[in-house]
């Protein structure tokens, strides 16, 4: 093990004992960490793995060692004022997950692709231009229309290779988004679509509002409106590296950004569906693992629920 290594290492062991405390609350202290370097994601995890491992029978002095589905121990972050990060961060464990790209059909007749619930797949079209979708997400397009891409449901990420005669355009619940040389994130849930810039600029409804974004800049547009944000450029379309990264998000948002990420429904109580959550979610093939791990960061009960899981408060 290099000096670097062994120090890399030695930070993730820490970031996972604080973690582990109940009044942990440098989330964003730790999702800055996770990014600065594309090796630590993986040293969390398996820091994670080893600590669970070292401790595993083992009974702590004071409160009994968290065990899936119920830790009371950990309490979630507190709420604060920030709108969750648009990227809604979604993925499997690993990069190898993904697809590799395919060739569109040929013809001019409109088509679709689309995923399965927990699926990843990356298309490449005509131009060069790249579209990676999350799982359970659809896509429409036309090889008469090339530079035109429609998101029925579902999460999208565009790589767009920019043409100014010929902008790439992206339609999602009625609002048009036009590259203006970029790479961007667009999520279709529900009545409401969020769209966020990693790099370059998109305008938001050329023919009607003409909002421009930069890339660290978002919108969700709903029934009531547009909202726009500040997001972190480095953590949009993070899904992609099999990695959940949110900052005061509702679990409600993250139980559906989860369902659609490991293909298995998630579902939270009402009475804790608006309540906050930040930190990072690194998704395990290992379902129970995973969620024994999300159930004390989160100090909440994820239970079995069916086919999927169920956020609830812990038991009394």
């Amino acid at each position: 093990m290099t000096p670097a290594e062994r120090q890399r290492h030695e930070q993730a062991l820490d970031w996972v004992r604080r973690i582990q405390n109940p009044d942990f609350a440098d989330w964003e202290g730790h999702a800055l960490w996770l990014e600065s370097d594309p090796a630590n994601p993986e040293a969390f995890d398996t820091a994670s793995l080893l600590i669970e491992d070292a401790t595993e029978g083992l009974e702590p002095a004071h409160a009994p060692a968290p065990t899936m589905p119920v830790n009371d121990n950990v309490t979630a972050p507190p709420s604060g004022g920030r709108w969750r990060r648009w990227s809604a961060g979604l993925g499997l464990a690993a990069a190898a997950s993904i697809a590799g790209l395919v060739a569109l059909p040929g013809g001019g007749q409109p088509y679709a692709i689309g995923t399965a619930p927990g699926e990843h797949r990356t298309v490449a079209l005509g131009d060069g231009t790249q579209v990676a979708l999350n799982g359970d997400s659809l896509i429409r397009l036309d090889k008469a229309r090339p530079r035109l891409a429609i998101v029925e449901r579902g999460e999208a990420f565009f790589t767009v290779v920019h043409d100014a005669a010929h902008p790439f355009e992206v339609q999602a619940g009625g609002t048009t988004f036009r590259d203006v040389g970029t790479a961007f994130d667009v999520v279709r849930t529900g009545d409401s679509t969020e769209m966020a810039v990693r790099e370059g600029a998109v305008m938001v409804d050329p023919a009607g509002m003409a909002l421009r974004l930069d890339g660290g800049q978002s919108v969700r547009i709903a029934a009531g409106g547009a909202i726009v944000r500040d997001a972190d450029p480095q953590t949009i379309g993070s899904w992609r590296q099999g990695r959940l990264l949110y900052r005061d998000a509702v679990l409600a948002d993250v139980a559906t950004d989860l369902a659609r990420s490991i293909g298995q429904p998630v579902s939270v109580d009402g009475a804790i569906r608006q309540r906050r959550f930040s930190g990072v979610i690194m998704i395990d093939p290992d379902r129970p693992r995973m969620f024994q791990r999300l159930s004390a960061v989160m100090g909440i009960a994820i239970l079995r629920d069916g086919a999927g899981w169920r956020m609830a408060l812990p038991a009394r």
